[in-house]
């Protein structure tokens, strides 16, 4: 997992209150930046589907708070998946036509063919939010070895295993693009929360 971190220093008057009232201060600033990661968790989740046709659930489960605030570390890390993505998560589909022979009038079960169809590439890709669906007619479809899960493949050569999976941005790809744009709403947060909880606890 690749992390964005969150740390009170940042802010202004926390050394002020600090010198005010110390315990209170530090319970505050711990209260206030494990409120602030859960906000960038929450607005990272909401840019990045903006950017690409993730679900949320699937985003949600790649894109996590990792570490809280102590009142010895007063830092959090917000974390996100790596992992390339599958274009089935994007909507990949396989894509079928009648067939012309009788080869393919059985068509292939294990595959979700119908009789009398074979497959004909890929359909329904949606990579960006609110973009089009397309067609990949060169690829093919593959079994993932481990997880058995159906997937879209391009050939890279002419031997039986010289092919590509096809994947789409990751998580962390999007979420490197969008964090600078939350970092300043969840700072402000922590800053809100602050001084909330620390007039709570003076």
């Amino acid at each position: 997992m690749a992390a964005t971190s969150l740390d009170l220093r940042d802010l202004e008057g926390v050394a002020d209150a600090y010198r005010l009232a110390p315990k209170a201060a530090a319970k505050a600033a711990q209260l206030a930046l494990n409120s602030a990661a859960r906000r960038a968790r929450t607005l990272g989740s909401a840019a990045i589907r903006q950017q690409v046709a993730l679900s949320a659930g699937y985003v949600n489960d790649n894109l996590k708070v990792r570490t809280f605030a102590t009142s010895t570390d007063l830092s959090t890390r917000i974390a996100a998946n790596p992992r390339a993505v599958l274009l089935t998560r994007y909507g990949a589909k396989m894509r079928t036509v009648k067939a012309s022979s009788r080869r393919g009038l059985k068509g292939d079960p294990a595959r979700g063919i119908a009789a009398g169809r074979k497959a004909a590439g890929v359909k329904g890709v949606r990579v960006k939010t609110g973009g089009g669906t397309k067609r990949i007619e060169g690829a093919f479809w593959v079994r993932l070895a481990g997880s058995g899960q159906w997937a879209p493949a391009v050939r890279t050569g002419d031997g039986p295993s010289d092919y590509r999976v096809m994947h789409g941005p990751s998580v962390y790809q999007v979420w490197s693009d969008v964090r600078a744009t939350v970092a300043p709403q969840a700072m402000q947060h922590a800053a809100d929360e602050f001084i909330r909880q620390f007039d709570r606890l003076s």
